[in-house]
């Protein structure tokens, strides 16, 4: 069994505060908590730096909890969470983002399967690209793999040369067991992953492996531009 933590900054730097825009009357984190209730998790909790985020999932009936300092990535967010709480080392925590709305349960279900089968530390999702217009877009995080082992993270150009490896779209889900999220929380910052904004990037770059589970996800994208937004309202409408 696993535990899902959720990332919410409310105002992040592409789309702010689109955590709380709404989408056929529910809001994106609300919609984002609601599938992560779904899966095989003992418990879902929303770790956010926001007072209205806090109101929002408390008065669903949900779990929230205010962090009680600055970070620079959602990982760093819900380790703060794990120390606070005590959790032990191997602890399998899955941080589903907060902008992650159309994610799909079984993708969860499946990381978690993928994590605890073969004792992994660090995992995340990725998928095939769909069209060459999302490959190109630098919004859309690309991941080279090489068997189920992730190479690089980039947005435009590969930080490095990898030949006859495949190229996937990475989804913004990651599975950490507690002794790793807390080892990675005290390694620091990367040029790489600061200059990128990616914090997978601090993994590659410290030489700490990080295990991809490819999947089948045509129907799932995360809200990072006012253009995601009105395909996931164009997207309910027609459904």
């Amino acid at each position: 069994m696993f535990k899902i933590l959720i990332p919410a900054r409310l105002n992040s730097q592409r789309l702010k505060r689109k955590l709380l825009e709404k989408v056929d009357y529910k809001t994106i984190i609300q919609m984002t908590w609601e599938t992560c209730l779904k899966t095989n998790a003992k418990e879902v909790v929303v770790v956010t730096d926001s007072d209205e985020i806090i109101e929002l999932i408390s008065n669903l009936g949900g779990s929230a909890y205010k962090s009680q300092k600055e970070h620079n990535s959602g990982t760093d967010r819900i380790q703060e969470y794990v120390e606070e709480h005590k959790f032990s080392d191997d602890e399998l925590v899955i941080n589903v983002q907060g902008d992650e709305p159309l994610i799909e349960v079984e993708a969860i279900n499946q990381l978690g399967k993928f994590m605890m089968d073969n004792q992994f530390q660090y995992g995340t999702l990725a998928k095939n690209f769909g069209d060459d217009d999302i490959l190109k877009d630098k919004n859309k995080v690309k991941v080279i793999v090489e068997g189920n082992k992730g190479l690089d993270f980039y947005r435009t150009n590969p930080n490095s040369r990898h030949d006859n490896c495949k190229i996937l779209h990475h989804v913004g889900v990651y599975a950490f067991t507690a002794a790793f999220l807390n080892l990675f929380a005290k390694t620091p910052t990367s040029v790489n992953e600061a200059k990128l904004k990616l914090e997978q990037l601090r993994a590659i770059d410290n030489d700490l492996p990080i295990n991809v589970l490819e999947l089948e996800l045509k129907n799932s994208w995360g809200i990072d531009t006012e253009e995601d937004l009105k395909k996931l309202r164009e997207s309910l409408k027609s459904n």
